[in-house]
């Protein structure tokens, strides 16, 4: 069964960004997502999935597709002293224009703070195995998640 909108796939998959893994599914796990209704996946994947059988396939989500374009605008760099707390390489602080900023590096009594998603600006390439198609029930449409065995259980 090819995959389209409105189905449930069950996959494993393991992103990797300029060559490195940052990311997979658990040994041996599955995930199991309802297309059209997966907020969790770069609309790009979702793309790639769709007219696919249950295989193993290759893709590359180009950043205008994934976590969009790296806006240097939204680096800043801020006195440790102006902050609401120490800073931490990694850590967060929620801004008064609605922005979360990462902190990406501290030193010399400044915090320089990006509020680009950590892959923005880069090309996700995948690498992904679909075990399963089928279609989704009336009810998952509905709730938009997947139900039972790998989703929400009612």
């Amino acid at each position: 069964m090819k995959i389209k909108s409105y189905q449930v796939i069950e996959l494993e998959y393991i992103l990797s960004i300029d060559g490195a893994v940052v990311e997979r599914t658990p040994e041996g796990k599955t995930q199991h997502i309802l297309t059209h209704f997966a907020p969790d996946l770069p609309r790009g994947l979702e793309a790639a999935l769709i007219g696919k059988s249950p295989g193993t396939y290759r893709s590359a989500v180009p950043p205008e597709q994934a976590y969009g374009l790296h806006h240097p605008g939204l680096r800043i760099t801020a006195k440790v002293a102006d902050l609401p707390e120490e800073p931490r390489v990694g850590g967060g602080f929620a801004a008064e224009n609605d922005l979360l900023y990462r902190v990406v590096e501290v030193g010399g009594g400044e915090a320089v703070l990006d509020a680009n998603h950590e892959w923005a600006g880069k090309t996700l390439e995948y690498t992904f195995t679909i075990h399963r198609v089928r279609p989704a029930e009336r009810e998952e449409i509905e709730h938009g998640h997947v139900h039972g065995k790998g989703g929400v259980e009612h």
